[in-house]
Formats: C-alpha cells, sequence, structure tokens
C-alpha cells in the first residue's frame, strides 16, 4: 500500500470505517464547489463569510458529530477528525469560525445544557440559527485556566459579569458566548464557571482584532463591563467550570490537531504537484534529491500525525482516557504543519512568495493551528507530566 493511493486514501484509513471514507469524498467535494468561493471573498476582505453557515445547514454538514436527536448528523470523533481536516483545504478562518461554533459551544451546551437551555441555544445553534463562541483567553490567562480573572458575583438571583476576553473567534459574529469566569477568589479547581452571555447584553463589547493568518475568521477582544445575567445562564454547576472545560479541550485538542493537518495535507499536495511539473536545468525539479526528500518528509510527517490523530480519537471513541494521546497528537501535528509550509515555500522558490501560489496563506494559516487550544510548549508538559515527571 502507498502512503497515499491515487484514489486520496491514507494510510491511516484502516482506523477508518466505509462511512467516515464515503463521508471525505463527499464533504470534499461540497467544500471545493460550494464553500471555497465564499472562503477566499471572506480571505480578501478580512471577514467571516456567515453565509458558510446556511451552505452547511442546507446540506446538513453543519453539526455533523452532534446527535441526531438534536438536529445533527450523528456522526463520531473520527466524522470530525475528516470535517475539520477537510474544511481546513480552504482558507483556515472559516474552520476556526466552524470549530469555535460548533465544538467548543455547542457541545459544552449539548453535554451541560438544562433543557431550556438546549431550546434556546443548542437547537437553535444546530440549524445556524444563533451563532456562538466561546470566550475562555484572557490577557493575562491562555493555557493557564487556573489564572482567569473575570469575575461572576451574586447579585439576587441573577450574576454580574465582570473582565475580558482575548482571542474569541467568532468574537463579532456571535450571538451568545459561553463565559469562563471565576466564582471565588481562591486559585483552586472549583472556583471558576461557565455562564451563557447573549448578544446583545448592557455592558458586553467586542472589538475585532487584526491577525497575522486566518484572514476569513473574526476574532475579537470581548469586554463585560458588569454584565448581568440571569439564574439560567449558568451552564452546569457553580464551581464545575474546570472539570467541564476539560471534557471540551481534550476532544478539542484531537480536532484542532486536524485543522493544522488540513493545511499541511495541501502544502504537500502542492509541492508534489510544482516537483512534478516545474523545471530546471533541462528536468523536472522532482528528480533532484535536494526537492525528492523534502516532499518525501512532508508525507512521512504529515502521515504520521494522521495515524497519531486517529489513534486518539479510537481512544476517545473507546472510552479511554484520551488525554496524554490527544497532546502528543497535537504535539506531532504542530511539527508536521511547521516544516510542511516552511518547506513548500522552499520548493516553490520564488513562486512560493507570490500571493497566487496559495503558499503564503498557508504559511500564515499555520502558526494558529498549532498554538490553538494549546501550544506545543503546552502539550509536552502534559506529556512529561503524564510520564511522572513533575514540571
Amino acid at each position: 500500500m502507498t502512503l497515499q493511493q491515487s484514489d486520496g486514501a491514507y494510510v491511516a484509513d484502516a482506523m477508518l470505517g466505509s462511512e467516515h471514507i464515503a463521508f471525505r469524498g463527499a464533504f470534499r467535494r461540497f467544500v471545493a464547489e460550494r464553500l471555497a468561493p465564499l472562503a477566499a471573498q471572506g480571505e480578501k476582505e478580512k471577514r467571516f463569510p456567515v453565509a458558510v453557515y446556511e451552505e452547511l445547514r442546507q446540506a446538513g454538514y453543519l453539526a455533523p458529530d452532534c446527535p441526531e436527536e438534536v438536529g445533527g448528523g450523528g456522526g463520531d470523533i473520527l466524522i470530525g477528525c475528516v470535517y475539520y481536516e477537510e474544511l481546513t483545504r480552504i482558507p483556515a478562518g472559516v474552520s476556526a469560525g466552524v470549530f469555535a461554533h460548533q465544538h467548543l459551544a455547542l457541545k459544552p451546551l449539548l453535554t451541560l445544557g438544562s433543557d431550556a437551555q438546549q431550546r434556546e441555544y443548542l437547537l437553535p445553534g444546530v440549524r445556524a440559527e444563533r451563532i456562538g463562541a466561546f470566550a475562555l483567553t484572557e490577557p493575562d490567562a491562555g493555557s493557564d485556566i487556573m489564572g482567569i480573572r473575570t469575575r461572576a458575583r451574586r447579585d439576587g438571583d441573577d450574576w454580574i459579569l465582570s473582565g475580558s476576553k482575548l482571542y474569541i473567534t467568532n468574537g463579532t459574529i456571535a450571538d451568545f458566548y459561553l463565559v469562563a469566569a471565576r466564582t471565588m477568589a481562591e486559585r483552586r479547581p472549583d472556583a471558576l464557571s461557565l455562564f451563557i452571555v447573549d448578544v446583545p447584553s448592557r455592558g458586553l463589547s467586542a472589538t475585532p482584532l487584526d491577525k497575522l493568518g486566518n484572514h476569513s475568521s473574526s476574532t475579537a477582544l470581548v469586554s463585560l463591563d458588569d454584565v448581568r445575567v440571569g439564574p439560567g445562564a449558568l451552564l452546569g454547576t457553580v464551581g464545575g467550570g474546570l472539570a467541564q472545560l476539560k471534557v471540551t479541550l481534550a476532544s478539542g485538542r484531537i480536532l484542532q490537531a486536524t485543522r493544522g493537518l488540513g493545511i499541511a495535507q495541501v502544502a504537500l499536495e502542492q509541492s508534489l504537484a510544482y516537483a512534478q511539473q516545474r523545471e530546471a536545468f533541462g528536468q523536472r525539479i522532482g528528480s533532484f534529491q535536494g526537492v525528492a526528500f523534502k516532499v518525501a518528509e512532508m508525507a512521512a510527517r504529515v502521515e504520521a500525525a494522521r495515524l497519531m490523530i486517529y489513534g486518539a480519537a479510537c481512544a476517545h471513541l473507546a472510552g479511554k482516557d484520551a488525554g496524554t494521546t490527544a497532546s502528543m497528537a497535537k504535539f506531532i501535528t504542530a511539527d508536521a504543519v511547521q516544516y510542511a509550509v516552511l518547506n513548500a515555500m522552499t520548493v516553490h522558490g520564488g513562486y512560493g512568495y507570490m500571493e497566487e501560489s496559495g503558499v503564503p496563506r498557508l504559511y500564515r494559516d499555520a502558526p494558529e493551528s498549532y498554538i490553538g487550544e494549546g501550544t506545543p510548549e503546552i502539550q509536552l508538559r502534559i506529556i512529561a507530566r503524564s510520564l511522572g515527571m513533575k514540571c
């Protein structure tokens, strides 16, 4: 079996079922035909193309790994892996926005939401009638979740939220936020809680941020200036925020890794095609070891990442604690995507520096794929601790 066959299969497909393979083919065609033009326009205008949500909804692709009883596709996390890799074949800002809505915002509502919260937010979210965002990161707290400073204090039956959230995907287009806030001053696991905050709300504002890449996504600084929410805004239990966040973040690392995988796969495909058609010194540049070995190493790293991601997803499906495996998958994918985009630029030479080649966009989009859901250093810390090392 070759690394990647002419029919688009991969070695890692041995871990997939026929339904996953069929889904990939159909969804890849849909992305290329229906979403790519919208994504290109959004990239050019530096905005999230909101029509993407309606296109996904109409085709039944908005929530493929949510249960059918809430309007989703009923697929498993492996469907999610295929979904986000394929969605990131186009400008990655689109998959960032969809991931923030479909996984980071809707999944906690699915697992923690009351019947009333699911009726008001989850069901409309699956239908793309309400778009969500996950407000976790702050100016002084990212991977250090315990460092969150946004506070929620009781006022009668209500809660008053004060603080700021940074780098929030969908920040300027969301209809509601899931906000992580401190409900007690001490730095302890039960100090955090989750709240649903409607847009608009008095005291709530979002300021768009300019970015290196992911130009087709909405990213914002969200400010909460004494925002009042009712008792029904609490998601889950008071003080359950950290444990609840860990459930979302564990599977999120697996799915986020596939976004980097999608970028790396496109870099590989473009480099291979260019090496096979570009001529220099009277022959195709792919005949030179200096070029051929770069492309070969890209292929090895990309497939190793895919194998690791699918392995983590299978462990998650089997009900195992996949936290460490997910971190390994994300770390290996970070290495693969960095190598792929850098060497795609090298293989393409001067043409790779031109926007028309598509390589600069991959180069710009790649960093967010391995910074999001925890940097490589954070993943190494998780792995080291699982080995009994305290760091």
